[in-house]
């Protein structure tokens, strides 16, 4: 009785979805912090204001700025509390997508509901923690389908026809001028229409010029907006590609089309889906990630199957419902399959690649309603019972939690990475001039690009900051070379615009950096830290290496540059922390602190994760005459990589053209003939 009390009323539907998205993105949140672009726009509000954000999509999406001057100074700069309100956009998106389902179908609450869980997990879209950036796409999603809800509302003449109308028009409008993303879903709004008049009865003709009457206002908020963004409004980041190569060759662009929409389909309705059948390996239970993972599948499961099974919903399953499921279900599967295609349009349009790779997956946003009705309209036609389709949802629910948890881990492993490598740039890297541009391959961060860390590497150096000409620009040479960077030749001035900001420098004005998977940040120069140093080192950092200037490094400022303590304590000082100083030291010639740091390092047992940090401490105890740690660190390194060789003969030769005793003499003979270099000599000072 009491169960029967507990699950007898459908006001536990939107607890439900709240605990289904808690469950999928929340477990973590205290863990995670800022991505990708969210970086960027925390960092414009600090230095802008929220008056500033005009100008900060005035080249791409205007009207996108109303949301972030009111979202940025509301919620301030704590990752966590971004973290939350994206988790609860997310819940209050899927809560509308449910209401909209309701409203579509009455009566099929068990299958509204299906899809509506089925939404809030969806595995297409794995980037819910970039939370600055997709709290304000979930608002625009959530303002579309409650546009959606209004609309049908009014058609079912459950609420008064002209305010609501009015009001939905508002959120259609917000929705298309917000963003594209959802501008291929406002389609599907006249076939709902036509549904529900259909319900009524009427004739073919009467039918179709009521829906058109009904229509007509949307439409002309959609031809619009349409308008404004092919002729009057260009935008510099998304343009419209499509229109010029439908005029000019209309048959290819057609073909094109139905390819690009038929992958989209694919991608959208079926691969998502399929990522979530590959869970961790059983034997790595032992980790404590998977063993969270196979908790929140668990969870997951025992939750959404006690909750659909037991859950009382209005109205009761009907004789149509029994009898022919099938009927409906073709109908949600037109539906999805509709959705699925049209909510690629946009993306078409902007030549822009939709896929389940970061940082593409984004624009399966716009696939998320077609890809579950589309599922669930096929349970419903291939599945016989209730039973046995609420198993089935539970299983896919609970894997696809799972999938968001792993994503949400690599997120939180991100967030360490990124602390890293500030306090190591931080420790290596006190003060930096002005008007520096900092140059490297790329490093190995998923979700941050060269873009996205420029803004908290000028909060770092800059913090008191205000302006339109920022003094700090890091460059990625595998995507700018050659393009917003002209070229890698010394003395060549640099102007580069950061959407409202712009950096002018010049590239004899760089210090150029490198970090590896797992190795320490390395500062390179053209003597000590080059290709020879680090073994595999890419290609395109090699240009860079030559136009490092260590003069733009102020080594001993009044207040050392630190990140941002409210993001990034001091972490415990690793081996890293030793190197970096250390480095530190031999820049500014203290080759005796340099020692005193590496010996430090390892009496405590520190150890590098990569030979290429060997070299720095081969030299530092050469050059201070402790010749059996020199001799031991050389042979450790050749024998870890032999590669190596060549830069460990260099470091032995600049440390023979010191003045050297009979014992110096004799460890730089030795140390040269280990690693097999041509000429072991020993000049004679």
């Amino acid at each position: 009785d009491i169960m029967k009390k507990i699950f007898s009323s459908e006001r536990l539907v939107p607890v439900a979805l709240f605990i289904v998205c808690v469950i999928s993105y929340g477990i973590l949140i205290p863990s995670l912090g800022f991505y990708w672009d969210d970086w960027v726009y925390i960092w414009f509000a600090k230095t802008l204001g929220s008056s500033g954000f005009v100008d900060v999509f005035s080249h791409d999406r205007p009207f996108l700025a109303l949301l972030y001057s009111i979202n940025l100074p509301l919620l301030g700069t704590n990752p966590i509390v971004w973290q939350i309100a994206a988790l609860i956009w997310r819940w209050l998106a899927t809560l509308s997508f449910w209401t909209c389902l309701r409203l579509l179908w009455p009566s099929r609450p068990r299958q509204a509901l299906w899809a509506s869980i089925m939404f809030a997990v969806y595995p297409g879209f794995s980037q819910q923690w970039i939370s600055v950036i997709y709290s304000e796409a979930f608002i625009i999603l959530a303002a579309f389908f409650a546009s959606l809800n209004l609309m049908m509302a009014a058609l079912r003449k459950r609420i008064p026809f002209w305010p609501a109308t009015i009001i939905a028009l508002a959120l259609s409008g917000f929705n298309l001028f917000s963003t594209e993303y959802f501008f291929g879903l406002e389609l599907l709004r006249p076939l709902l229409i036509w549904w529900i008049i259909g319900e009524s009865g009427l004739p073919l003709i009467p039918r179709i010029k009521r829906s058109v009457i009904n229509w007509l206002p949307y439409m002309v908020v959609l031809a619009g907006f349409s308008i404004w963004r092919a002729f009057f409004f260009q935008s510099n980041t998304y343009q419209i590609s499509a229109i010029e190569s439908l005029a000019s060759t209309p048959h290819t662009t057609i073909i094109d089309l139905l390819k690009t929409l038929g992958s989209n389909f694919v991608v959208g309705g079926w691969l998502a889906w399929n990522q979530i059948f590959s869970p961790p390996n059983a034997l790595e239970l032992q980790i404590l990630t998977t063993r969270l993972y196979w908790l929140a599948v668990l969870a997951m499961f025992i939750f959404t199957f006690i909750f659909l099974t037991k859950v009382r919903l209005l109205p009761a399953e009907s004789n149509e419902e029994m009898i022919e499921p099938q009927k409906w279900g073709w109908q949600a599967v037109l539906l999805g399959v509709l959705a699925l295609l049209v909510g690629g349009i946009p993306f078409w349009i902007a030549n822009l690649p939709l896929t389940l790779v970061f940082p593409w997956n984004r624009f399966t946003l716009a696939l998320m309603p077609g890809s579950v009705l589309l599922l669930i309209g096929l349970f419903e036609v291939l599945i016989r019972t209730s039973r046995q389709k609420i198993i089935l949802t539970g299983i896919l629910v609970s894997l696809a939690a799972g999938w968001q948890f792993y994503n949400a881990n690599t997120f939180r492993r991100e967030w360490e990475a990124s602390r890293d490598f500030f306090w190591q740039l931080s420790w290596r890297i006190p003060g930096l001039k002005p008007n520096t541009l900092l140059l490297t391959h790329e490093f190995p961060f998923k979700y941050y690009s060269d873009n996205s860390l420029t803004a908290p590497i000028n909060w770092m150096y800059a913090p008191e900051f205000k302006g339109r000409e920022m003094p700090y620009m890091l460059n990625y040479l595998s995507v700018r070379l050659k393009n917003s960077l002209p070229s890698a030749r010394p003395d060549t001035p640099v102007e580069q615009t950061y959407r409202a900001l712009t950096f002018k420098g010049n590239t004899s004005d760089s210090v150029a950096l490198y970090l590896d998977s797992g190795g320490c940040l390395k500062v390179m120069d053209s003597l000590y830290t080059t290709a020879e140093t680090i073994p595999g080192l890419p290609y395109k950092m090699e240009p860079a290496i030559p136009l490092s200037n260590l003069s733009r490094i102020e080594t001993n400022p009044d207040t050392p540059a630190v990140p941002a303590p409210q993001y990034f304590p001091e972490p415990p000082h690793g081996w890293c922390y030793y190197y970096q100083k250390a480095d530190l030291a031999r820049q500014m010639g203290d080759w005796e602190e340099a020692a005193r740091l590496g010996t430090e390092a390892l009496e405590k047992k520190l150890l590098p994760a990569t030979p290429s940090d060997w070299p720095l401490f081969i030299e530092v105890f050469g050059r201070v005459n402790n010749w059996n740690r020199a001799a031991e660190l050389t042979e450790n390194a050749y024998a870890t990589n032999p590669a190596i060789q060549p830069a460990l003969c260099k470091i032995w030769d600049r440390i023979a053209e010191q003045p050297l005793d009979d014992e110096g003499k004799a460890s730089v003979k030795y140390a040269k003939s280990y690693i097999k270099c041509i000429d072991t000599g020993v000049k004679e000072n």
